[in-house]
């Protein structure tokens, strides 16, 4: 134990260290309390030594228990840093009730180093075992091959972090961690749960939190947990939730991380303005939208970071005008000037109306230095824009497919790049379309499959597309080089 004065009596952190321990036995891990290991250098006293195995290679991680009075300063962190290099671990842990000083989460910013507030919520939260369940092969109906969940789940978005994919699940209010070389589930992770009133027999019910859009920011997952305050954030090495933030307006909005994955952006849909977010603190400032606009659908920050560009509902204007209907438009904000630089009309007006798009989804060509907008509830269909000058440079247009009963238009809710092309999940098609980037031809249009609201997403994994399709309950792979 640390000799200090913050320090609580020694019976009370022998009990708190006993208790982290026991904690990663019901785990399944081997964990020994007050252990004398040698390093390269010196031998060290290890708090509690936790022992398990992962894909049959032995991984090591030192834990720390600080049941202090005061938050623990940056130096223990180092301190835990050396000790983990020496002995040779995979991650040190450091467990303390009353937080960490500033410059502790600067230490261990982009290191194997976690730090837990709450031993109760890692408790209930953590998983450190590798059980892989395997996605399940489907054929059997009409549209491309799909990789179905063995439960309710209906995978939503998709994000790419390191081999693996990390699926926002709306049907389960969880997070499941696939990898797509094995088309396998590693982890699932549970949201929050909250009460609500049957609809079916007006009594009590416990629900889930739906996720919302992610990102990652220095190995922890941001999650905009829909209908609740919060910005949930997971430590993806532990898979534990260690932080709820409170945003007004809640975690309904788009996110987005810069480069360096110092700073979260979070866009809210409720109300009018986004958050800038210290990844390491959690401290934020915010920063309105433009005057008038409201509600945001769609984000992406542009490298080397310095342009944010905000897909904007409502409240847009030509010259000064403002027509009757939607007005949307595409927002640039500059994070140098923390000001906005360009503002985009996005939205078609005909007979002196505009239409009732909303910008869906924006993806940067570094290649072509464009951007591409998908647009929902437009003819326009994918709206081009010289990321230079910030001016529309053209459309890519689709036609209504046979399997498109109910609309003109198609909703490409997820647009990406993926060597010289473009690929587009057509919600109302109940397609992906692959597009040319250089000359916008229509390369092809693979047949997703039916059913009520279409596929929803799509995330590149080396040349593999992998398409989300909610209501079918999984995931399709396509190999995009066998379409060229």
């Amino acid at each position: 134990m640390d000799a200090t004065v913050t320090s609580m009596k020694s019976a009370d952190w022998k009990e708190y260290q006993e208790k982290a321990a026991a904690f990663f036995r019901r785990q399944g891990c081997s964990a020994e309390v007050d252990l004398k290991v040698k390093g390269v250098r010196a031998e060290h006293a290890v708090d509690v030594y936790v022992t398990f195995p992962r894909q049959g290679i032995k991984c090591i991680w030192i834990v720390e228990c600080k049941l202090w009075r005061n938050r623990v300063p940056k130096e223990k962190v180092l301190a835990l840093k050396s000790i983990v290099d020496d002995i040779g671990a995979d991650r040190g842990i450091i467990l303390s009730e009353e937080g960490f000083q500033s410059g502790a989460y600067d230490a261990a910013r982009n290191t194997n180093i976690t730090l837990v507030t709450s031993l109760e919520e890692f408790e209930k939260t953590a998983l450190t075992l590798s059980y892989e369940t395997p996605l399940l092969f489907n054929d059997s109906e009409p549209g491309l091959p799909i990789y179905q969940f063995p439960s309710d789940t209906k995978p939503q978005t998709l994000l790419g972090y390191k081999n693996l994919i990390i699926s926002a699940n709306w049907g389960s209010g969880s997070i499941s961690i696939i990898n797509p070389v094995n088309r396998s589930i590693v982890r699932t992770i549970d949201l929050d749960n909250y009460e609500a009133k049957s609809p079916k027999t007006g009594g009590r019910e416990i629900r889930k939190y739906p996720p919302g859009d992610m990102t990652v920011a220095d190995g922890r997952l941001f999650v905009g947990q829909v209908f609740s305050d919060f910005i949930l954030v997971i430590d993806l090495d532990t898979h534990a939730v260690v932080k709820r933030i409170y945003v007004p307006g809640g975690g309904e909005g788009k996110i987005t991380s810069s480069t360096d994955q110092k700073t979260v952006y979070f866009a809210s849909n409720r109300v009018d303005q986004f958050y800038i977010i210290d990844s390491a603190t959690y401290e934020y400032k915010t920063a309105n939208y433009p005057t008038g606009g409201r509600g945001c659908m769609s984000i992406h920050i542009h490298s080397p970071d310095r342009f944010l560009y905000l897909g904007i509902q409502r409240g847009g204007t030509v010259q000064g005008k403002s027509y009757f209907g939607g007005n949307c438009f595409l927002a640039v904000y500059d994070l140098e000037m923390n000001a906005y630089s360009s503002l985009v009309y996005l939205a078609e007006v005909a007979n002196g109306r505009s239409d009732d798009a909303t910008p869906a989804c924006i993806t940067f060509d570094q290649a072509r230095n464009r951007i591409y907008v998908g647009m929902f509830q437009s003819m326009r269909g994918i709206c081009v824009i010289d990321a230079g000058s910030n001016q529309i440079t053209g459309n890519i247009r689709f036609s209504q497919s046979e399997h498109n009963k109910h609309f003109q238009w198609v909703d490409p809710l997820s647009v990406k790049t993926v060597g010289n092309y473009i690929i587009s999940v057509n919600r109302n098609n109940d397609e992906l379309a692959i597009v040319d980037g250089d000359n916008f031809s229509l390369v092809s249009t693979l047949y997703l499959g039916n059913a009520p609201n279409g596929p929803r997403d799509v995330v590149v994994f080396n040349n593999e597309a992998i398409v989300s399709y909610p209501e079918r309950n999984g995931l399709i792979f396509v190999n995009v080089d066998e379409y060229n």
